[in-house]
């Protein structure tokens, strides 16, 4: 039966201002026939969701759950529990693994259901990225490991994001670099890329460099991942001059031009990918050797050369060794309640960011 809620929070972002916030009621959703209703249970928030929040123009991030202008809502990775079901193939109290709003419940419209899971066929989101329609039953997902359930929802999308970009780059031979150099080099995405030429560098051969701020060098370098970590204040200055190519989960396009002028032809290829420091300059056109990955787009691209099953098979592999490896160094944190979440949301907004820690959301209160 489903439980006698008739509202749902959610947690809402002014478009215009994403510095404005609000926590709002909604009728909760009444699942008509074909459709499934889920309970979201617990989901991560990292700065991958301010990622999502700053390109939500330009990448559509906004239409997967919409809401009432002018507010939008940020999507989210995590898990929820079927609460109700009018298909004969999902069942109510079965758990899922994927994209979810900020909120309490979730209407789905399943299709392609098959023992894996299910697209959800929603109007709204046909025009958007499959990768980001398909909800896992976790029951039969050969990735997920109750031990490390928590880590999940943290690690899997950005890893997803570094293995795919891994590939992409070894598919060009590095553009003929020598060394690779990270920017915000403690992000759990550039942990992610660094980690996985760490384990390929010998056969690689490839110097691996990570650029951070100075409060978290240390951090950076007890990680074993990178060969040198500079802070950004140094980069200019200490940056080997020798060919190069330079990871970007930064987004901070004054430094890449700088970098950019100081080598030359040295610089090889700039490989664009997040936006921790969203603030900052974005006039990425001026740099000549600058390109913008797009995850999504090389995943499909994976997927017609390797398969769905194996390209998932591949990254499920390497990801379970990442996470057993992260646990050194990340340390969960729970938050509980709808202030809390806000004043997370905030803090990332503004870059206030511990790299050590890794963030579940799980509302006791909702």
């Amino acid at each position: 039966l489903l439980p006698k809620i008739k509202s749902m929070k959610t947690l809402l972002v002014d478009k215009s201002n994403l510095f404005s916030t609000d926590i709002q009621s909604f009728s909760q959703p009444e699942p008509k026939a074909g459709q499934t209703l889920f309970k979201v249970e617990k989901y991560a928030f990292t700065t991958n969701n301010i990622t999502y929040a700053v390109a939500a123009p330009q990448l559509n991030y906004w239409d997967f759950f919409p809401a009432p202008e002018p507010w939008g809502i940020i999507p989210v990775w995590g898990y929820a529990r079927v609460i109700s079901s009018g298909h004969e193939s999902i069942q109510q109290g079965d758990r899922y693994y994927g994209y979810f709003p900020m909120s309490e419940f979730l209407l789905v419209n399943p299709g392609k259901v098959n023992p894996m899971g299910f697209t959800d066929l929603s109007e709204h989101r046909q025009a958007l990225s499959p990768v980001y329609n398909f909800y896992n039953n976790i029951a039969n997902d050969p990735g997920y490991h109750p031990e490390s359930e928590d880590y999940l929802p943290i690690i899997k999308p950005l890893f997803v994001t570094s293995f795919l970009n891994y590939h992409f780059l070894k598919e060009e031979n590095f553009f003929e670099s020598d060394q690779l150099i990270l920017t915000s080099a403690s992000s759990k995405t550039g942990l992610a890329l660094a980690f996985m030429l760490k384990n390929n560098q010998a056969a690689d051969g490839k110097k691996i460099i990570g650029l951070t701020s100075a409060p978290n060098v240390e951090f950076v370098e007890n990680t074993g991942y990178y060969d040198q970590v500079i802070h950004y204040d140094e980069a200019l200055s200490t940056l080997p001059q020798t060919g190069s190519v330079i990871i970007d989960f930064a987004g901070n396009a004054d430094l890449l031009y700088q970098i950019y002028e100081k080598m030359g032809p040295e610089l090889k290829y700039i490989s664009l990918i997040g936006l921790t420091d969203w603030t900052s300059g974005k006039a990425f056109k001026r740099i000549p050797v600058s390109r913008f990955f797009f995850a999504p787009t090389y995943a499909q691209k994976k997927f017609q050369e390797w398969g769905v099953k194996a390209t998932n098979e591949a990254i499920a592999k390497v990801l379970s060794k990442f996470i057993l490896d992260a646990q050194k160094w990340l340390e969960l944190t729970y938050i509980q309640d709808w202030p809390a979440l806000s004043e997370l949301y905030l803090n990332m907004l503004k870059g206030k960011v511990d790299p050590s820690k890794g963030y579940i959301v799980k509302l006791i209160n909702g």
